[in-house]
């Protein structure tokens, strides 16, 4: 990423209308873009501050805090997957940039709240500006009826049931929840220069396209993006108290590392072993470009941005639109989401 040379039309404005709907204008990203140009472009504060990225390692959170860091922001990396994400943090460090790498469970309080304070003594304000929380796994990859159906015991009322596992909410809501408390704990620490320019905190929450849609085939992970979407509605209208802007990113069918796992490909072009036909794959690139949006407009609050094949949009997810799921659905089926959603759930 270091060194690629970057071109102000790489961003394109997006209109889009539906039938009885109008999805706000937001930025169409296409490859190599600036996080820069984007603030540029939009009208927007370049200002980057300290960043905390929760699963920064690897997929979706190491391409974002390789975006924040080529753009002068102390960077603190919080993962379990130390090995990568210490070779990112060296490897960004040695190209100039600042920054850092902490061990982090987002699950576990204490492993938590350490990885947050790292973040603040890291940054040279001692403060804490922005929280991307990533973190996030699959999970059990079934239908909870599946899961009682495949019991290996009977019913029987000598004794209980085995616990079915529930890594996603573990780690994608529970955890989240935790990371956000911290994040605005730690969002209200003034900074060292009083004199320096203020502005409000931001964080960014990482719901999927999942949480918008029945995910028949793994309850865990569709209950997981739900309660995202569940945080994040219950903060953005109290957000002001603490000077904080929320917003929420939804995904769609992105190849990362874990999706390439639950997919049985490596490429794009391959039919998915799970959906049964090649998918509509999000460009990654749209998903950086809508958390940087996030990052840096200083105006954008309490959005939640829908992110496919075509760009981020704006489905407006409040109560006069139906909370944006017709906006969402009209999405998916205008970028043939739908289609391969629905394919999948018959299988």
């Amino acid at each position: 990423m270091s060194g690629a040379s970057y071109d102000v039309n790489d961003i394109e404005e997006a209109q889009v209308t539906f039938t009885k709907s109008n999805i706000k204008t937001v930025w169409t990203a296409k490859e190599n873009l600036s996080i820069l140009q984007l603030a540029e472009k939009a009208g927007l504060k370049p200002d980057f501050g300290c960043r905390s990225v929760t699963g920064g390692a690897s997929g979706l959170g190491e391409l974002t805090t390789i975006r924040f860091a080529e753009n002068g922001a102390y960077v603190t990396i919080a993962d379990l997957q130390d090995e990568l994400g210490q070779a990112l943090a060296e490897r960004l460090t040695d190209a100039g940039h600042k920054v850092s790498y902490v061990h982090c469970d987002t699950t576990d309080w204490q492993s938590s709240a350490a990885a947050f304070k790292h973040a603040v003594n890291f940054s040279s304000s001692k403060t804490l500006d922005i929280a991307a929380l990533f973190a996030g796994t699959d999970g059990l990859r079934k239908s909870l009826v599946d899961v009682v159906l495949q019991e290996t015991e009977e019913p029987s009322l000598d004794g209980v049931p085995t616990q079915p596992k529930h890594r996603a909410v573990d780690v994608n809501i529970n955890g989240v929840y935790l990371s956000t408390y911290l994040a605005m704990h730690y969002f209200r620490l003034p900074p060292c220069d009083s004199s320096a320019p203020q502005y409000k905190k931001s964080l960014i929450l990482v719901s999927s396209m999942m949480g918008y849609v029945d995910c028949t085939y793994n309850t865990d992970y569709g209950i997981s993006k739900y309660g995202v979407r569940g945080l994040f509605r219950s903060l953005r209208s109290q957000a002001y108290k603490l000077n904080m802007r929320v917003n929420n990113i939804a995904p769609g069918y992105v190849l990362t590392p874990l999706v390439r796992r639950v997919h049985g490909i490596e490429h794009p072009d391959e039919p998915s072993k799970a959906a049964g036909r090649v998918l509509p794959w999000t460009p990654i690139e749209h998903v950086v470009a809508a958390a940087c949006h996030c990052a840096v407009a200083e105006d954008v609050h309490g959005r939640t941005f829908a992110i496919m094949l075509s760009g981020f949009f704006d489905i407006d997810e409040e109560v006069e639109a139906g909370w944006g799921g017709s906006n969402f659905v009209r999405m998916l089926e205008r970028d043939g989401v739908l289609e391969a959603l629905m394919q999948s759930a018959k299988r």
